[in-house]
């Protein structure tokens, strides 16, 4: 059975390994002069097609698939099966990224008649890495490379094909390579803890703070939070994160007096199969006071799987942890939902407090939000306040609690023992 399958033979090809794929792209760019696009051919979704048609009817389709690209592409197109759902074509005289776009759309084309052929009406897409020789690549490995992180973009970015360029690299490799230096991170000491404080609006008296990751090389910021903790998540270290901010946090806000702390639970970690473990521990082991600790949980969150996030924040709070739902106003949970909620808190999100002076939407909107945890008898912290204006709009409609840099920007914990003596006689 020959590996690679042209126009005029057999239906089937053998799936060839990568030092196969790689010999044969070799021999074939070896000595020549010609220009060849190489274009890796995802079937996405692969388990949810054997899943529906079965695998034997879904081999059939991969192989009359495989007949369809040979087909299409005629004597210049030499088709490589590369894994149970992937497709390495080699397409000889393209002269340029948009005539290679064009023969990419050419082996769409040819995919959906072979599902067609096979009586599928809702077919699974078909994503295509591209890469050029020798434009980009001068040997084989870094052809097939290029094509990897093209396909790999296409499906970051939610499209169907993409020819290599720089933004592949960038967009693919970066993030792999932040996520390596922020598990070592982890390890070094380059994470630390900051703390925002949190004010009562009737007093000014500072009630609590907000515990806050910065990563810090030199005392220069490495990357910002909405960069590293999604990193986090993807790359299975937010249980590690999110006990090192608790710790840390919890050991801190022994040593203060009447302020409690808060820490910002993702999503990820909030449906984590040892979330209850983790905190039970956490609280156990700093001997937290009923009210010292306060989970921030977004609308998200909790509606990724309600019925198990209220069960756990419900155990949580029966400890005497306090539960924030944290940037209200930009999520999407329905009254219904919101009624059921185990929580303590609002916090508006500072978007909208940031605007409410300019914008009477705005404006209405965080006295909406304000009104609606009255009826539910929920505290609300307003985040983002940046003005005296602000403020005194906000003490006018009832709100409780602000933090934002009117006050003080995130601290690191020595400034924040110095800030509060200094200003507020606190400590």
């Amino acid at each position: 059975m020959s590996a690679a399958l042209q126009s005029d033979s057999p239906v089937k090809a053998s799936i060839l390994s990568l030092s196969e794929l790689l010999a044969s792209l070799g021999s074939a760019l070896k000595g020549s002069s010609n220009s060849f696009a190489l274009l890796l051919v995802d079937v996405a979704d692969l388990p949810t097609l054997q899943a529906r048609l079965g695998f034997e009817r879904s081999a059939v389709l991969l192989e009359s698939m495989a007949t369809h690209f040979a087909l299409a592409l005629g004597a210049r197109g030499t088709v490589f099966r590369f894994g149970e759902g992937r497709f390495a074509i080699l397409i000889s005289a393209i002269r340029n990224r948009g005539h290679a776009v064009l023969a990419a759309e050419k082996i769409t084309r040819a995919a959906e008649e072979a599902m067609n052929d096979a009586g599928i009406i809702v077919a699974p897409d078909i994503n295509i890495g591209i890469a050029l020789y020798p434009l980009q690549a001068a040997d084989a490995e870094t052809l097939l490379r290029k094509a990897q992180l093209a396909g790999a973009a296409v499906r970051k970015r939610h499209s169907r094909m993409h020819v290599f360029d720089d933004s592949c690299s960038s967009q693919i490799l970066k993030p792999w390579e932040l996520g390596d230096a922020y598990a070592r991170a982890l390890r070094s000491g380059e994470l630390q803890v900051f703390y925002q404080p949190k004010l009562r609006i009737s007093d000014g008296r500072v009630v609590g703070v907000e515990a806050l990751m910065r990563w810090l090389k030199d005392d220069q910021p490495v990357a910002t939070p909405d960069e590293f903790i999604p990193l986090a998540e993807e790359t299975g270290l937010i249980q590690d994160t999110t006990w090192f901010v608790l710790s840390n946090s919890l050991q801190q806000a022994a040593t203060w007096k009447d302020l409690s702390v808060a820490v910002n639970i993702t999503p990820g970690m909030l449906h984590h199969r040892d979330f209850l473990e983790m905190m039970l521990s956490a609280v156990s082991t700093w001997s937290v006071k009923r009210g010292a600790l306060t989970l921030e949980i977004t609308e998200g969150a909790l509606i990724a799987d309600f019925a198990q996030a209220t069960e756990r924040l419900a155990k949580l709070r029966e400890l005497g942890v306090h539960i924030s739902i944290d940037d209200f106003g930009t999520g999407y949970s329905s009254l219904s939902y919101f009624k059921k909620i185990p929580a303590d808190e609002l916090k508006i999100d500072k978007s909208f407090v940031m605007r409410m002076l300019e914008d009477q939407s705005d404006q209405r909107l965080v006295e909406t939000i304000i009104n609606l945890a009255r009826q539910f008898a929920l505290e609300v912290v307003a985040e983002g306040v940046e003005t005296q204006q602000a403020l005194d709009m906000l003490a006018g409609m009832g709100c409780h609690f602000a933090q934002g840099y009117f006050f003080a920007p995130a601290l690191h914990k020595d400034r924040l023992r110095a800030w509060l003596h200094g200003k507020y006689g606190q400590t």
